[in-house]
């Protein structure tokens, strides 16, 4: 018993140190499709934003990219779906529902474009007070 909790304890930062590099990894994909992206690789931009929500299917930025990207390409079903799983994981990306908005604004969706650039304007005005309170 004794050498199993060594073992363990061992073995402890080993996974954590794990961990943590997955999470930088993920991060790195995201700022290398962004990087691709500005240098107008937008084929490779995608692959770095699938390997990013691949390391982290919970991360609201590899899907704002992403979604970023299929619009791009005109592939706006897409598009919306991976603007959709943004906001589902973050509500609060107010950028997510200003992407969606203009996404629907391409899809010929005017009525919910509308509604998603309104919850955009909301949810920026309320992160611009946030950031205005804590300025000294």
């Amino acid at each position: 018993m004794r050498s199993l909790k060594l073992i363990c304890l061992l073995l402890l930062p080993l996974f954590i140190l794990n961990c943590g590099d997955a999470e930088v990894k993920n991060a790195d994909y995201v700022k290398q499709g962004i990087e691709y992206t500005n240098q107008q690789k937008y084929d490779k931009a995608v692959e770095s934003f699938l390997k990013a929500i691949e390391k982290n299917p919970k991360n609201p930025e590899g899907y704002y990219g992403l979604g970023g990207m299929y619009n791009y390409k005109k592939m706006f079903a897409e598009a919306e779906k991976a603007f959709l799983t943004a906001i589902r994981l973050d509500p609060t990306h107010y950028n997510a529902h200003y992407s969606l908005g203009f996404t629907y604004e391409l899809m010929g969706r005017k009525e919910e474009s509308d509604k998603e650039y309104q919850r955009y304007r909301d949810l920026k005005k309320k992160f611009d007070a946030l950031v205005k309170k804590d300025e000294p």
